[in-house]
């Protein structure tokens, strides 16, 4: 006494087969492992990167004026020295030029004195600028080990080019 029919019996096997063939195209029975992060350089590391770039380059505009100023000098004829000279313009911050004085203008030897001279200007610049820089950075978060060398290399590399492109230029000429 069957009640199904076989015609019946191999119309729902069929519809069976085709609902468990579907449903293999979305039931997994492992996860995707999740990509490893890639290193690159974005827009982030473009900022970030060029502020370094300016802390080297204002670092190696104060050694070349600290240490070839005659170099510079002979470049730039015309500068003002008791601007540029680390020799003379550190006086600038006091009356007068003389410290016993006292200081030429409210806080100029010590919060403004970026705006006595072109040394202590490269100071505040070259702190500025990495200290911005390493703000933005902290702001990124955790990563792997191998982003943070790598991060390394490449800030290494954008300040020693700065450094690089202010100072170097002064050494290779013979300005004695």
């Amino acid at each position: 006494m069957n009640i199904i029919s076989a015609e019946t019996k191999i119309f729902f096997m069929r519809i069976v087969i085709a609902l468990l063939f579907l449903a293999s195209f979305s039931v997994q029975a492992q996860e995707p492992k999740p990509e490893k992060p890639k290193w690159k350089i974005d827009k982030n590391k473009i900022i970030t990167g060029s502020l370094v770039f300016v802390g080297g380059a204002s670092k190696g505009f104060n050694e070349t004026l600290h240490f070839n100023y005659k170099a510079f000098e002979n470049t730039f004829p015309g500068a003002n020295e008791q601007w540029f000279d680390p020799k003379l313009s550190w006086t600038n911050k006091y009356e007068g030029g003389n410290p016993d004085n006292g200081s030429k203008y409210f806080l100029s030897t010590s919060v403004f004195v970026m705006f006595t001279d072109q040394y202590h200007l490269n100071n505040f610049i070259h702190r500025a600028s990495l200290m911005t820089a390493l703000v933005i950075k902290l702001g990124e978060g955790k990563r792997p080990l191998r982003h943070y060398i790598y991060d390394l290399l490449f800030y290494t590399a954008c300040y020693q080019s700065g450094f690089a492109a202010t100072y170097y230029p002064f050494t290779r000429r013979n300005f004695k």
